[in-house]
């Protein structure tokens, strides 16, 4: 359901009144109690090595008095729990013990951790056995990547983290400070919604998010939904949701963390942790510098092949972080604070050099969380403000050479500040009914300025006002022996939305249901099937319906975004020659009135809707052998994507920039205190003209890195040595951004 109204003036008083009145409303709940049990648990089996289950271990929480015995299929649950992280330990009589630090436990879902153990005669140290991490309440196609993952990674950025994710594709404008934006399944970059510890990032401006100013420095974990979320999520999240959580560390530990490599990269990580009393901080900073030009060849439009230098790739910035929580029995209280600053060379395409042009890009993000948990439910309240304000100037000298001044010069700046209240609560009813509250109030503020010729910029001052509510159920349904669990969710969402700036006034309201279910069987071998169909949306950017310069004209007529989307899907582990795991999802997403910027009558660039069919295929396996020393993945996706809209020249074509098939394989060995990881992306033909004539060859890229790991005594050393594009592969992800041939970057931190 939606409308779109416009009219002049500003917003009602008595509009304004009713949202804050319908937003403080839901509160009332937190003073109610219904009896039920917790739904917060840990799941999950013990195995041998070989993948027989070990019946009778002894799984428990270290440092409470929870734990459990397994079945005699390997099976335990421990129940009761609060949301936090925990370390587990396995025991068996002999075998040694499985440890699992980190193990984070939501609220909304339940969290499974399977131990394979090691005999006690075998000359290895205690091991640290992964979890797969599954959303045992929820139908979500999810992927998981942990502080573990993170930490064995070659990325410094969450950009160059996602790159490997199946159905993840990264678009990549060139060098260190060319922007990193992702699409999922084909979805455009501002379809993917990214949220900070429940903060969204996305720029308002453009709707998408610069992935490589986000540093990986004090993320514990990042969850990648994919398909439409907006049933839960809202505006946004229509092609999916980056969910980026920060680090807790609740031990006392000092880390020194330093890195340098090609193009004079150089970077250094000092981080300190621990707790004193009830109260647990952690504190970080940042510091990366990289000049970035690097050498690369193109064609000439005449045949002619020229080399050149990438001038103006130059990155530079400071990330500082910190958290402080204070935990009082079932009272939680928060506090962190983020503080990024950037500076980024504008190198532009081929044929149109900027090398005198740069970004700076200030962001700050404040939060504060309150949480009340009690044995049957948990609430929490989060208030955060998040200010973004970008410069971007060009102003080549005079003398410059004719063709460093073919773009005209600019100096713009933009400032966006936004407030966000939310409130979720969660509850537990009949012990087969988990039930999920939300509403949240968020408040944008936009200005930009030409300052160039001192004057507003050509969006002016904006304002924008989002309220929602959400409600989620989870059903556990009677199921049959055999099967694990059956769970029946479903979730609808109301949002409102506002927009306002000196002319015109404008508002939408969208509702988002969702429907899914999960069945599973998880004892000596895993079974899970997946399923869901729901609505998602993305109302329109600033830019998108209130930007007016030369030739170019933003809409306000413009609909929001909507796509109906189903998504099914199977996943088997079974025990064999150490675990194997094969999935398989077919996913269709009919997207409606999608935003496209085309020029038009009077050689006037403008933003007009059309429609696009997204489907597809995307399988994947894993293989863990040898005793766990050897960890095998590939991924394939299949995609179909395609232009609907009713013009004969492109009607049925496939859509620009979105690969029709894509292969990743990972291979990562463990050896003693010495890690190997390989991987390689395989990414085929992609059209860079809507009426398909024109395309840009497939490509490889192959990526190496090497990590060992000494400990003396109390302190820990970790040096990691990598190497990208490693064949020396010369290709290009947009038209005219050609990427840096072979280069390395190599690591050393110190943890004590």
């Amino acid at each position: 359901m939606k409308s779109v109204v416009l009219f002049s003036g500003t917003f009602k008083l008595r509009r304004l009144a009713l949202t804050i009145f319908v937003f403080l409303s839901p509160f009332v709940v937190i003073l109610k109690q219904v009896v039920a049990q917790s739904t917060i648990k840990i799941e999950g089996s013990v195995f041998t090595i070989a993948g027989e289950p070990l019946g009778g271990a002894n799984v428990i929480i270290l440092g409470t008095g929870f734990g459990a015995a397994t079945d005699a299929m390997g099976y335990f649950t421990i129940e009761n729990l609060f949301a936090g992280e925990y370390t587990l330990q396995a025991r068996f009589l002999g075998f040694q013990n499985g440890i699992r630090k980190g193990v984070v436990v939501q609220k909304d879902f339940v969290t499974t951790v399977d131990f394979k153990l090691q005999p006690v005669v075998l000359p290895f140290d205690e091991i640290i056995v992964e979890a797969r991490h599954e959303g045992r309440f929820e139908s979500d196609f999810q992927e998981i990547i942990t502080a573990n993952d993170i930490q064995k990674s070659s990325a410094r950025s969450v950009g160059e983290l996602l790159i490997n994710v199946p159905g993840v594709d990264l678009i990549d404008e060139g060098g260190g400070s060319g922007r990193k934006t992702i699409s999922i399944r084909g979805s455009n970059s501002n379809q993917v919604l990214v949220l900070l510890d429940g903060v969204p990032l996305n720029d308002p401006l453009v709707g998408d998010v610069d992935l490589n100013q986000i540093s990986l420095s004090s993320v514990q974990e990042i969850r990648v939904s994919k398909g439409g979320s907006s049933s839960r999520y809202g505006s946004g999240a229509l092609g999916g949701v980056i969910e980026i959580i920060s680090k807790k560390h609740p031990v006392d530990e000092i880390r020194l963390k330093g890195q340098f490599g090609n193009y004079r990269a150089f970077g250094i990580q000092p981080a300190v942790s621990g707790s004193f009393k009830k109260v647990n901080y952690f504190f970080n900073f940042e510091a990366l510098n990289e000049d970035g030009d690097y050498p690369y060849t193109y064609q000439r439009l005449d045949g002619t092949t020229v080399k050149e230098s990438r001038l103006n790739t130059d990155f530079s910035s400071r990330n500082y972080f910190g958290k402080v929580s204070l935990d009082l029995n079932r009272h939680s209280i928060q506090f962190q604070a983020n503080i990024y600053g950037s500076t980024r060379g504008l190198p532009g395409l081929v044929f149109s050099w900027t090398p005198y042009a740069e970004a700076r890009t200030e962001r700050r993000i404040l939060i504060g969380r309150y949480a009340l948990q009690r044995k049957n439910w948990e609430s929490q309240l989060q208030i955060s403000q998040h200010l973004n304000e970008t410069e971007f100037q060009h102003n080549p000298p005079s003398d410059a050479p004719l063709r460093f001044r073919t773009v005209p010069p600019y100096h713009t700046k933009y400032r966006i500040i936004s407030h966000r209240a939310a409130f979720e609560s969660t509850y537990n009813i009949f012990n087969n009914h988990a039930m999920f509250f939300n509403t949240a109030l968020q408040i944008d503020n936009f200005k930009d300025e030409d300052l160039l010729v001192g004057s507003l910029g050509p969006i002016r001052a904006t304002d924008n006002l989002n309220y929602s509510w959400t409600l989620r159920n989870a059903w556990h349904l009677p199921k049959p022996k055999f099967l694990t669990s059956f769970i029946l969710n479903h979730a609808i969402r109301f949002d409102y939305i506002s927009f306002e700036n000196s002319e015109i006034t404008r508002s939408d309201h969208q509702i988002s249901p969702r429907i899914g279910v999960l069945i599973s069987q998880n004892k000596e071998w895993i079974l899970n099937l997946k399923a869901n169909w729901g609505k998602s949306f993305r109302v329109p950017t600033f830019a998108d319906l209130f930007y007016q310069d030369f030739r170019v004209k933003g809409n306000p007529n413009l609909l929001p975004e909507k796509s109906w989307d189903f998504d099914v899907g199977l996943q088997f582990g079974m025990p064999w020659f150490g675990w194997l795991e094969v999935s398989g999802t077919y996913f269709r997403h009919n997207v409606e009135n999608i935003v496209v910027w085309e020029l038009g009558s009077f050689a006037t660039w403008q933003p007009f809707n059309t429609d696009a069919l997204l489907k597809g295929w995307e399988f994947g396996s894993s293989w863990d052998v040898w005793k766990n020393m050897i960890h095998l993945n590939v991924s394939h996706v299949f995609l179909n994507a395609l232009d609907k809209s009713e013009r004969r020249t492109t009607h049925n074509k496939k859509l620009i920039y979105r690969p029709k098939h894509t292969t990743k394989i990972g291979i990562r060995i463990e050896f003693n205190r010495i890690i190997l990881d390989y991987y390689k992306r395989m990414v085929g033909r992609r059209y860079v003209t809507a009426s398909n004539t024109v395309s840009m060859p497939s490509y490889t890229v192959d990526d190496l890195t090497i990590i060992t790991k000494q400990n003396f005594k109390k302190l820990k050393i970790n040096l990691k040595v990598s190497i990208f594009n490693f064949l020396n592969k010369k290709y290009e992800i947009v038209e005219r951004a050609p990427l840096p041939g072979r280069y390395w970057r190599a690591g050393v931190e110190f943890i004590y």
